[in-house]
Formats: C-alpha cells, sequence, structure tokens
C-alpha cells in the first residue's frame, strides 16, 4: 500500500494549525474546566492529534498509543501543574514517537528524542510563554523543532518504496546530483 506522506512538512503546518487554533480552544476549554486543567487539556488534545499522525505515519494501530495518551490524561487532573504536565508530556510524546512508531535503533533515537524534546522544552522555556498568544508561538515553534526529528531519521518504508517521497524532495534530490555530478 503506498500513500503519500511527508511528516515533514505535515509537522510544520500541524504546527502552525494547532499555533492559530490554541487561543480559541484554550478559551472553549476553559469554559468548561477551570485552572490549569484547561491548558493542559488543550495541549493532551494536540498530543493525541499528533500521536494518532505518528501512529499512521509508522503504520501502528491507533489503539498502541491508547495507554500513553491515558497516562497523560490522568496526570492533568492527578497532578494539577503546567509544568509537571508539560515533563510529562514532552516523555510520553517521546514515547510515542520513538518506542511505538518508530522503534527501531533504539540508542539512537533516544539520543535524538533528548536532543529534540529537551531542546524544544528548554527553548520553548527561555521565550517564556505568558500570554496564551505567545504560547500559541511557542507551540509552533516546539513542532518546527519537533519537524528536525524526521530530517534526521528518514523513514526506512522510503528506500523500500512502501511510501513515495515528496515531489519537492525528488527534485531537490535530482538537482543535488546534477550538481555534484558538475553538469
Amino acid at each position: 500500500m503506498k500513500t503519500s506522506t511527508h511528516p515533514i512538512r505535515t509537522t510544520i503546518v500541524f504546527g502552525l494549525i494547532c499555533g492559530l487554533s490554541f487561543v480559541p480552544l484554550a478559551i472553549g476549554i476553559g469554559s468548561m474546566v477551570s485552572g490549569p486543567a484547561a491548558f493542559c487539556l488543550t495541549l493532551w488534545i494536540y498530543l493525541a492529534a499528533y500521536g494518532l499522525l505518528m501512529a499512521r505515519w509508522g503504520m501502528k494501530r491507533l489503539t498502541s498509543i491508547a495507554f500513553p495518551l491515558l497516562v497523560a490524561l490522568i496526570t492533568i487532573f492527578a497532578v494539577n501543574s503546567i509544568s509537571a504536565f508539560l515533563w510529562v508530556a514532552l516523555g510520553i510524546f517521546s514515547w510515542i514517537r520513538s518506542g511505538i512508531c518508530y522503534p527501531t535503533q533504539f540508542k539512537n533515537r533516544i539520543i535524538a528524542e533528548a536532543v529534540v524534546c529537551i531542546g524544544a522544552g528548554v527553548l520553548v522555556g527561555s521565550f517564556s510563554p505568558i500570554s496564551p498568544f505567545n504560547w500559541a508561538i511557542a507551540i509552533w515553534m516546539f513542532f518546527l523543532i519537533q519537524s528536525l526529528y524526521f530530517v534526521w531519521f528518514e523513514d526506512p518504508r522510503l528506500s523500500a518504496g512502501e511510501i513515495q517521497r515528496d515531489a519537492f524532495e525528488q527534485a531537490r534530490q535530482q538537482a543535488e546530483k546534477i550538481l555534484s555530478a558538475g553538469l
């Protein structure tokens, strides 16, 4: 079954959608749930949606990410702390991506998860988002950084021919071949 997905581009667009929808979604959830839970539920929705995308890209069953998402959801109400939830969410994000959806090359992927997730978390934290609009930008920045994961680790299904490379990516590679050959 050949599908045409490109995780880098989709991650960037998904992050943009999350950033743009953050304020209205947080306000809507805030009208139903009070306190830090509203903010955390908004982020949990993004985590769940991106988890579904990663499960699809990794050709995993959607039920395989149910337990990690349940742990994140329970954390929202058990801890009632935004910063604690953010650290748990980063860990679960990494668990879903490197533990469930892309489980090969464990050592390298753990290092990449540490660099990409912790690096993104520190960068977002140094950005000091305090207003909802700052958080919207920080969320998009987080997903921009997350797209680097797919830059570093090419999907092995590309070389196996199970999925097709993006047309732009194919054109870029052909241009690189021409330039490196000196033609």
